[in-house]
């Protein structure tokens, strides 16, 4: 239970810290979509870098609570 708890809150941490990486201007200099689909898409447009961050964050929480649980 320990085990998972701190899996799920370094998840939640590293998948934030990865989050602040996406500035919001410079997502929207790379898009190549027009302003009227950019409008209509803009909940998908938000999903990747969500997904992304918190993939991270999962892979490097579990690489850390392996190293910790190794270590014990």
């Amino acid at each position: 239970m320990q085990t998972l708890m701190t899996l799920l809150i370094f998840t939640f941490a590293y998948g934030l810290l990865f989050l602040s990486f996406f500035p919001e201007k410079s997502r929207s200099k790379i898009s190549k979509i027009t302003v009227t689909a950019k409008k209509a898409m803009h909940r998908d447009d938000l999903a990747w870098p969500f997904f992304l961050s918190f993939l991270g964050g999962y892979i490097v929480a579990s690489l850390i609570v392996y190293l910790i649980r190794d270590s014990i």
